[in-house]
């Protein structure tokens, strides 16, 4: 009896090809930062505007079912405590 590798590899290949293969899963995203502004400059329409925005953002990469919040970096005034 002769060896014949084509057919063999032609097996293995057959047989690797039928593995199922797992989808990779990718973990729900947390936080997302972004240099991407509303195009009004600084302008975001305080905390509501921004929220607003990273709302658009993230619904526009497919992650918009969450709820979604600015943290923005600003001095407490007496005016405007600081809150995020």
């Amino acid at each position: 009896m002769r060896f014949r590798p084509v057919l063999l590899l032609t097996s293995v290949i057959a047989g690797l090809c039928s593995l199922p293969l797992r989808a990779q899963e990718t973990p729900p995203m947390s936080f997302f930062i972004t240099s991407v502004g509303p195009g009004s400059g600084a302008d975001l329409g305080g905390l509501a505007g921004a929220d607003a925005h990273c709302q658009s953002l993230a619904a526009a990469v497919g992650a918009g079912a969450g709820t979604w919040r600015a943290y923005l970096s600003a001095a407490a005034t007496d005016d405007s405590p600081r809150d995020r």
